[in-house]
C-alpha cells in the first residue's frame, strides 16, 4: 500500500484583488512605521536595534550585496561600495521600522487611532499607485 500525500498550496496569489490588497497593506504598513521611526529617533533619541544585532545585519547584507553587484558585472571597488550603500540602507530602514513599531505600541493611542487609519488609508493609496507604476508590463 503506497500512501500519498497532497501538498495544499495558498492560492492567494492567484487571486488579483487579494493580491493587490495584501501588497498596499504592506507598503503602507512600512511606510507609517518607517515615518513613526523617524518621529521617535528624533524625539527619543534612541536606538531601538540593538547594536550587535545591527552590525550583523550590515556585514550580512555588506558581503551579500558585494557578490550580487560583483556578480552583475561591478568592479571590485564598485561592488564593495554597492554592498556598503545596500546594507546602510537596510539598516536605517531597520532601525526605523522597529522604532516605529515601538513608538506605536508607546504612543499609539496619544496619536488617534482615526489619524493612523487616515494614514493608513492614504499610505495604501500611494503604495499602490507606486507598486503599478514600478511593475514591469505583465
Amino acid at each position: 500500500m503506497q500512501l500519498r500525500l497532497k501538498v495544499i498550496r495558498m492560492q492567494w496569489t492567484q487571486n488579483k484583488f487579494t493580491k493587490a490588497l495584501g501588497i498596499s497593506i504592506v507598503l503602507a504598513l512600512g511606510m507609517i512605521s518607517i515615518v513613526f521611526g523617524a518621529i521617535s529617533l528624533l524625539q527619543y533619541h534612541e536606538n531601538p536595534v540593538p547594536l550587535p544585532a545591527l552590525l550583523m545585519a550590515f556585514a550580512i547584507v555588506f558581503i551579500l550585496g558585494s557578490v550580487f553587484f560583483e556578480d552583475r558585472g561591478a568592479e571590485r571597488v564598485g561592488a564593495l561600495v554597492g554592498g556598503c550603500i545596500a546594507a546602510a540602507v537596510l539598516t536605517l530602514t531597520m532601525v526605523l521600522i522597529c522604532g516605529g513599531v515601538l513608538f506605536l505600541l508607546r504612543d499609539g493611542l496619544e496619536t488617534g487611532v482615526d489619524k493612523i487609519v487616515s494614514m493608513l488609508a492614504v499610505c495604501m493609496i500611494i503604495g499602490m499607485a507606486t507598486f503599478n507604476y514600478l511593475r514591469d508590463g505583465r
